[in-house]
């Protein structure tokens, strides 16, 4: 059967933003003309058919389709305003019975079916089973970080941990990065970020409280003409990034009052 681009997105700490760079980073891609495949991997916990504002329409989900009760087709969630998306939910209830192989099976199936460029794991935040599960299906992973001490320690550890999983290739997003350097001397700077935990940097997404306005209610970046996000321009740099092409990582983002000093602030310097 065809391989399709598999990437999980994790972090060892909760509330970084992993959930908003996955369904932003998703959308960057489909407006490249991609198709994505996008699956909720937080069993039991579930978040993003909220965020996608999905959640009235989130009947079946990925372990629906492992155990084989329903078709790809049926536990797909596809909106009419967002061509190339494919969104597959996370079980409200989750019974531990998911394995590595039903859920390998799975995959391939809503594959097969969607044909994406991209499938994008939305893993839990932590080390649990739906780390462990991604990765034994996806060889690429994204670890998303802030600049906060903890968070950048938690992305320290995520790596680690993804490797003796196997991961092939780890990417780093930092999310919530403050623009002024002023305010951003409290936290690591971008160098201190990548040094510490040693895996390539892909993206920066700059701190933009619009962005938690558009979430809670169901909307991605550039969806709403009265809540004008700034990290609109940041996921398209990170999605052009991830397809291959030269770009650099602020390119056109606006706000940033000091480029090369925000990449060398940090509580170091």
């Amino acid at each position: 059967m065809e391989q399709f681009e598999r990437i999980l997105v994790t972090s060892c700490k909760g509330g970084v933003g992993k959930s908003t760079v996955s369904s932003n980073l998703a959308n960057a891609l489909a407006k490249r003309g991609k198709r994505v495949l996008l699956v909720d991997m937080d069993l039991g916990n579930r978040s993003l058919d909220i965020m996608l504002g999905l959640e009235d329409s989130t009947l079946f989900d990925i372990c629906d389709v492992a155990a084989g009760r329903v078709s790809a087709e049926r536990a797909l969630l596809i909106s009419d305003s967002r061509p190339g998306i494919f969104f597959c939910p996370a079980p409200y209830l989750y019974g531990e019975d998911l394995t590595a192989d039903k859920l390998n099976d799975a995959l391939e199936r809503l594959e097969e079916y969607c044909r994406p460029d991209y499938t994008i794991l939305d893993t839990s935040g932590g080390a649990d089973c739906s780390v462990h599960l991604s990765a034994a299906c996806a060889k690429r992973a994204i670890i998303v970080t802030t600049p906060a001490p903890t968070a950048v320690r938690a992305a320290e550890k995520s790596g680690d941990l993804l490797v003796n999983l196997g991961a092939e290739e780890l990417m780093l997003i930092i999310s919530g990065m403050e623009t002024d350097p002023k305010t951003a001397g409290e936290h690591y700077g971008v160098n201190e970020m990548i040094d510490r935990t040693s895996v390539r940097i892909l993206g920066i997404v700059p701190k933009d409280p619009k962005l938690a306005l558009l979430t809670e209610r169901g909307l991605l970046c550039g969806e709403s003409k009265r809540i004008k996000d700034t990290s609109g321009r940041a996921f398209e740099n990170i999605a052009a990034r991830l397809d291959g092409e030269q770009m650099p990582l602020l390119y056109k983002v606006r706000g940033i009052k000091n480029r090369k000093k925000l990449l060398l602030s940090g509580r170091g310097n």
